[in-house]
This record gives structure tokens, C-alpha cells and sequence, in this order.
């Protein structure tokens, strides 16, 4: 793929604080400069590092496992990269087998953030270090660091992109628009912290009535999607529209993954959204994959959120060096996983809608306007 390519062009300088697209990251704390890098035959002889990535389904952990592979290789280490299907059983497995073979740091993105407590007591208990990736391990005390985007943050660019995009500030009270919310798996440890997030830029048009969830539906529980599933996501949405959108039109969907919002407008088209008579409902999204950039160019999707998988990716491989070297990283931030406070080197991301689609992605080199369009 274009965008991996383009990836593996900028691995001489994960090693320093990349920032992207050229905009500070501002929730990302100070760091010290990392060392430089150790012999590739003193680390490939004394260190491995184990990368254990939730599966290949989704392409943004195909490319970060890839990266942060190639980029702890290129200064010397080890490296067993594992994806784990989706199936915690699996992941568990992967992560013991790499402690086996004498794994001196863990780099874990859970499937289940609290399914780990038996492999991590192992790991702490032979004083390996452990970076949880992107989504938190939970309600453990053995997780030393987390490296990821600020998931609340997220949530806040999706409501607001969404409030955004049925132009909420213009709404009258008499005539509220129609929205709907959808979430995550609950087994994932970002899901209630990018619910809550968008749920704090929507609540007050809701609260001035400008804004109305005709369902009912605005807790996590009823909003959830088990297994972040684009199936279960469109046949939800084809329930709802059945329910309570016969008469009255739907205008936007929070989604927090593109994988769901697809499966969403599939059931919005199917009852006629997207035509001259019902415009099609504003969708957001989350990770710009690349069947979302099409529908977002074609405008169908409203909006998606981009996070630089350069920038996460290049801040593990950081953290990891780091650590094993014995020079630390100022990492003054924390996020709890209910057990303890773990010390967190956070990003932030952007909202991405079609005007900003050559922003991010055609003068990156990563696609063209020929690739986005229909064929």
C-alpha cells in the first residue's frame, strides 16, 4: 500500500519527536532526547523486544506493528511481532510464548485491557518492561508506560465535527434536528473515554433542545458495538431507522471508527439517504482508512478523525530505546487503568473532512485525487 511505503520513507527520524504534518501536538508532555541507538550486533545479541498488535483486520495495525518493527530493527534489537485475530485467548498465548523467549520489553495493544493480569504478572515477576499501545491495560499494576493518542480528545474532535456538520448552531428548538450515537466495544479501554468526550461537545444542544437522540438511546451500554463490528453497527442503525426515522429524517451519527461508520451509511443508502430528496445524514469516524477517505471524497461519510500512525508508532519505539538504555523519558502526564496512575506519552489527532483530505493525504504523497475517486 502507498500509505505503507510512505511509512517506511521516514524511519531515519522516528528516533527523534516527530510532529505531524508539521502542527505541535499538544498534548504530548516534554521529553529528553533519546541516546543514540545501540549496535545492531550488541542489541540483536542481548535484546528482544516483543510486539503483540490485536489483528490484521483493521489496516492501522498492520501498519504500526510494520513500523515500529522495522524502526527497532534499524537500531539494532530483536523483534517478534504477533497479531493476535481479535481472540484474547490468542493474544495471552502470543504474549507468554515472547516472554518464554526472553523478551526484555513488552509493547502490548490489548484486545480486552483487563484480560492480561496472568502473562503481565509473568512479564513483571522477570522484570520485563511493558508499554501499553494505544488502548490502556486495565485494573493491573504491571504496566509501566502507555503510548497513545488523547482519547478524549478524540471524542471531542468527533462531536464537534459532528455538531459541525448538521450545523447545530442554527438549529431551532421547534424544529430540532435528528441525531443518533454509536460507540465502541465496551472491551476497549478508549471506547467510554471517546463516548464521553464527543458526549461533552453535544450535550448542550441537546440540553437547549436544539439537538434531539430520537431513539432514547444516549447511554454507553445502548450505543456500544461489540467487537468495534461494522455488521452489528448497520444492522443497529437499519433498526432505528425502521423505528423512529419512517417520517422524520435522521441529520448526522456520531461513529468513532470508520469501520462502522461504512456499515451505518450502508444502511442510511438502502432507505434512500444520499439522494436529492433525503440528504444524505452527517457520519463521523475515526483512523481515515481508505475506503472512508473514498466515501468521505465522494461525499457520503462527513468527516473521519486522522491520527498520524507515524507519530504513535515512532513514540513507542522512543519510550521502548529509551527504557532499555536506562535513560527515561519525562513523562509527566498519567492515565489511571483503575489500579494505578501509568505514565503516558500521549498525541493528539485531527478532525479530516473532504476539504482537508489534501491536506493530509495529497501532499503527503500518501494517495491521489485518482485514488479516491469511484470507479
Amino acid at each position: 500500500m502507498k500509505r505503507i511505503l510512505v511509512l517506511f520513507l521516514t524511519l531515519a527520524m522516528i528516533l527523534s519527536v516527530v510532529t505531524a504534518c508539521g502542527t505541535p501536538q499538544p498534548a504530548a508532555p516534554a521529553t529528553t532526547t533519546a541516546a543514540p541507538a545501540t549496535s545492531a550486533a550488541a542489541a540483536a545479541d542481548t535484546t528482544l523486544v516483543g510486539i503483540s498488535m490485536p489483528t490484521r483486520t483493521a489496516e492501522r495495525w498492520i501498519i504500526e506493528g510494520d513500523f515500529m518493527k522495522a524502526g527497532l530493527e534499524s537500531a539494532g534489537y530483536e523483534v517478534d511481532l504477533q497479531f493476535a485475530n481479535d481472540q484474547v485467548d490468542q493474544q495471552v498465548s502470543q504474549v507468554e510464548n515472547m516472554i518464554t523467549r526472553g523478551a526484555k520489553f513488552l509493547i502490548i495493544c490489548p484486545i480486552d485491557g483487563a484480560s492480561m493480569s496472568a502473562p503481565l504478572a509473568q512479564a513483571k515477576a522477570q522484570n520485563i518492561q511493558i508499554l501499553a499501545y494505544d488502548r490502556l491495560l486495565m485494573e493491573t499494576q504491571d504496566v509501566d508506560y502507555f503510548v497513545g493518542f488523547d482519547s478524549t480528545r478524540i471524542g471531542n474532535h468527533m462531536g464537534n465535527s459532528l455538531m459541525k456538520g448538521i450545523n447545530a448552531d442554527a438549529a431551532d428548538p421547534a424544529n430540532p434536528l435528528y441525531i443518533e450515537l454509536f460507540a465502541g466495544s465496551l472491551d476497549d479501554s478508549n471506547t467510554h473515554l471517546y463516548f464521553d468526550g464527543a458526549v461533552d461537545m453535544i450535550q448542550p444542544y441537546l440540553d437547549s433542545g436544539k439537538v434531539v437522540v430520537k431513539s432514547g438511546q444516549t447511554s454507553l451500554n445502548e450505543c456500544a458495538t461489540p467487537g468495534w463490528d461494522g455488521l452489528v453497527a448497520q444492522n443497529r442503525m437499519q433498526n432505528l431507522l425502521s423505528a423512529h426515522y419512517t417520517d422524520d429524517i435522521l441529520a448526522g451519527a456520531l461513529s468513532p471508527y470508520d469501520g462502522l461508520s461504512l456499515g451505518m451509511i450502508g444502511a442510511l443508502k438502502a432507505v434512500g439517504y444520499g439522494s436529492a430528496d433525503k440528504p444524505m445524514a452527517k457520519v463521523t469516524g475515526q483512523d481515515c482508512e481508505l475506503p472512508s477517505l473514498i466515501s468521505i471524497w465522494n461525499d457520503e461519510q462527513y468527516s473521519s478523525i486522522f491520527l498520524d500512525l507515524e507519530v504513535l508508532a515512532g513514540r513507542a519505539v522512543e519510550v521502548c530505546e529509551a527504557m532499555l538504555k536506562g535513560t527515561p523519558l519525562d513523562m509527566t502526564t498519567t492515565y489511571n487503568n483503575d489500579a494505578k496512575d501509568v505514565a503516558a506519552y500521549l498525541a493528539d489527532a485531527f478532525e479530516l473532512t473532504k476539504e482537508t483530505i489534501p491536506k493530509y493525504f495529497f501532499e503527503r504523497g500518501e494517495y491521489t485525487e485518482a485514488d479516491l475517486a469511484l470507479q
